[in-house]
């Protein structure tokens, strides 16, 4: 590991698993210590006492235990993997493929924050049809105002079995509930009359 390779790998490694150790620690603290009578700072300290040594131990046993040759093909695998996941992040994409609705783990789909309830696939599936022919892509969060008092749109919620997934929907922007992105819509403005039609139609007018 004396080698500038070595050194760089050992290091990459190690940020990288710091990352998935962290994520995987505050997933499990959120779910069920978030709230407790320990302290969140006492709690965020013994986190990075226990994921950084374990990040870098990992790393440095991957290192020393791991040819070189493949570890380079790791960490290009790896910044390979990242650059397309940046590219399709940011890429022009139609409006459903936000909601990523799945016919096969379809539960159920809420309009308007529960205003109506619906467990039936083809009315989502209708929706998705009118909404794909909407194109959006992602806005930088400082350009996202959220004074949206003044204009016309809808919620929509996606229950997967294991997921959920949704978006408020607006007249020229969106805002996804996947991991909170923020979207322009290209071509709008989005039809709202054919929403509170679709609406009447399954939900309210029912």
């Amino acid at each position: 590991m004396d080698t500038t390779k070595g050194k760089f790998a050992f290091y990459f490694w190690g940020i990288l698993f710091f990352f998935l150790y962290f994520k995987i620690i505050a997933f499990v603290w959120n779910r069920w210590f978030f709230g407790s009578i320990i302290p969140e700072p006492l709690g965020l300290l013994v986190i990075l006492l226990i994921v950084i040594p374990t990040a870098f131990l990992t790393s440095r046993f991957l290192v020393i235990k791991i040819p070189m040759t493949y570890h380079m093909i790791g960490i290009i695998g790896v910044m390979l993997f990242f650059s397309w996941s940046i590219f399709d992040d940011h890429r022009e994409k139609s409006l459903d493929e936000l909601i990523k609705y799945q016919d096969n783990k379809f539960k159920a789909m809420e309009f308007n924050f529960s205003d109506w309830r619906i467990e039936e696939k083809e009315p989502v599936e209708e929706m998705l049809e009118f909404l794909s022919q909407y194109r959006v892509k992602k806005m930088k969060d400082s350009e996202w105002n959220s004074n949206v008092s003044g204009e016309k749109g809808f919620q929509v919620m996606v229950y997967l079995k294991g997921k959920t997934t949704g978006a408020s929907i607006y007249e020229n922007r969106i805002l996804s509930y996947n991991k909170t992105s923020y979207y322009k819509v290209l071509n709008g403005p989005i039809d709202m009359e054919w929403i509170e039609a679709f609406e009447e139609k399954h939900g309210k007018g029912q």
